[in-house]
């Protein structure tokens, strides 16, 4: 992977649905948080930074990462929703990379594989720009929209139009260039938010695989508000 895509994970949320903060449920013996932070070190990218606002001491003390690429951002103002996460993130890597791939801190079952193909789709895509230009590319599993999200030439968004939690939808709208993967990754649209979605894919991950079409029925929901 070139130097000019770094990863930013979202994962400053209240877990209000949950009940306890989701970003330290237990994933096979680690926290549910750690495992997504993990699996996307396996991954080359130059620098991951995970974003945290809700029990943020906590999380930094139960959550040690021995890694140089790695990097905690702490959002004072996550309850104003996930565009403050998204612009406190991407401020980061702000005039250093030239673009971003975007996760979701509670999404554990994306395939490393989808990642390098989003990855390396929104590379191409860049690739072909004569001018850099802002670009987006995103999964899809049967009609839904999912993560990690792609997006080139960072520097290039109208990002002083993030608002609260739907802001993107109405900056990401006005790319040009947007390009919808569909992949067969149930991971990419599984986040979990409640009890029964944080048990139901405990069972997708740690027992024998049966089908997932169970998994995302009804699942409708637009993380970074882009559909």
């Amino acid at each position: 992977m070139e130097s000019g895509v770094f990863a930013l994970i979202l994962a400053a949320g209240t877990s209000s649905r949950m009940g306890t903060p989701k970003q330290l449920l237990d994933w096979g013996g680690m926290p549910l948080l750690e495992q997504v932070i993990r699996k996307t070190l396996t991954l080359p990218f130059p620098e991951v930074v995970a974003v945290i606002g809700h029990r943020a001491k906590e999380i930094r003390r139960l959550i040690r990462i021995e890694d140089d690429r790695f990097r905690w951002v702490v959002n004072r103002d996550y309850a104003a929703g996930q565009s403050t996460s998204l612009l406190a993130g991407l401020a980061i890597g702000e005039g250093r990379y030239q673009s971003a791939m975007v996760f979701l801190g509670d999404q554990p079952l994306v395939a490393v594989e989808t990642i390098r193909w989003i990855f390396e789709s929104g590379l191409k895509q860049l690739r072909t720009l004569r001018e850099p230009e802002p670009i987006v590319v995103r999964p899809c599993f049967r009609g839904i929209p999912g993560h990690p999200v792609f997006l080139g030439n960072i520097r290039s968004m109208n990002l002083a139009r993030l608002k609260g939690d739907g802001g993107a939808k109405e900056v990401l709208r006005t790319v040009r260039h947007r390009t919808i993967l569909s992949v067969e990754d149930p991971g990419v649209v599984l986040d979990i938010d409640t009890p029964q979605a944080y048990e139901s894919a405990r069972r997708l991950a740690f027992r024998p695989r049966d089908s997932s079409s169970n998994m995302v029925r009804g699942r409708r929901g637009d993380r970074l508000g882009t559909e």
